[in-house]
C-alpha cells in the first residue's frame, strides 16, 4: 500500500504567492509551516478532514485496482 504520509503537496503562501512544498501528513495533522518565501507562518488545516476522505478515497482505489488485476490475471492464466 501506498504510504500517503510521505507524498508531497505543493500550496501557495497566501502572503507572498510563493510555491511551498508540504508532506500529506503535515497537512492531515494540521502542522505549522514556514514560508520558504516571506518566513510567515502559516497554519495548515485540513477543512472538513478533507485528508482522510482523500486517503480512504486512494485506497478505496488500490483495493479495486488489486482485484480487477487478480481478474486480469486469472483471464490469462486460462
Amino acid at each position: 500500500m501506498i504510504d500517503l504520509d510521505n507524498q508531497t503537496i505543493e500550496f501557495v503562501c497566501p502572503h507572498c504567492g510563493f510555491y511551498n512544498a508540504i508532506f500529506f501528513k503535515q497537512a492531515r495533522l494540521r502542522d505549522v509551516v514556514i514560508c520558504r518565501g516571506c518566513k510567515s507562518n502559516i497554519q495548515l488545516d485540513d477543512q472538513m478532514n478533507e485528508c482522510r476522505k482523500a486517503e480512504q478515497s486512494v485506497r478505496k482505489a488500490m483495493q479495486e485496482l488489486e482485484k480487477s488485476l487478480k481478474n486480469v490475471n486469472t483471464k490469462i492464466d486460462m
